[in-house]
């Protein structure tokens, strides 16, 4: 089975099994159909099915929240790769959506309802450290 995972704004960490994902079984979905959805493959983050070749490929969503940085352009959009992954190497510790406007030393960091892009701190050198203090000896 493939995945392709898009910007969706509904949050969802999957289990997936073979071709049950979520508790829904996606084996009995066949060749040409046209998949419809329901409120069961909503709750479950399924957002498109369709069989190519044989094999199942499946749209599902991850959550982009607002940037925890300063954006460049002011933007908070997220979009979808557009790659197709196996499912067998779907984790759900790894975000799989971008962020458009994210500066380059950015880190994606999963939060309980999405994820969004922080930047690390770096702590800069203080540019007296290491300096003696120098001391003046009055005589008298």
């Amino acid at each position: 089975m493939k995945l392709l995972i898009v910007d969706h704004p509904a949050h969802h960490d999957y289990t997936i099994s073979g071709e049950v994902i979520n508790g829904i079984d996606l084996s009995v979905f066949p060749a040409d159909a046209t998949f419809k959805g329901n409120a069961d493959t909503a709750a479950a983050g399924i957002h498109n099915v369709e069989r190519i070749e044989g094999e199942l490929h499946v749209t599902l969503g991850q959550r982009g929240l607002l940037y925890e940085c300063a954006p460049v352009n002011g933007s908070h959009d997220w979009f979808g790769a557009g790659e197709w992954i196996d499912a067998a190497d779907y984790d759900n510790e790894h975000c799989y959506i971008v962020a458009t406007a994210a500066p380059e030393n950015a880190d994606y960091e999963k939060r309980d309802n999405g994820w969004t892009v922080t930047v690390p701190v770096v702590e800069e050198d203080d540019p007296l450290a290491g300096e003696e203090e120098s001391t003046t000896e009055v005589v008298e």
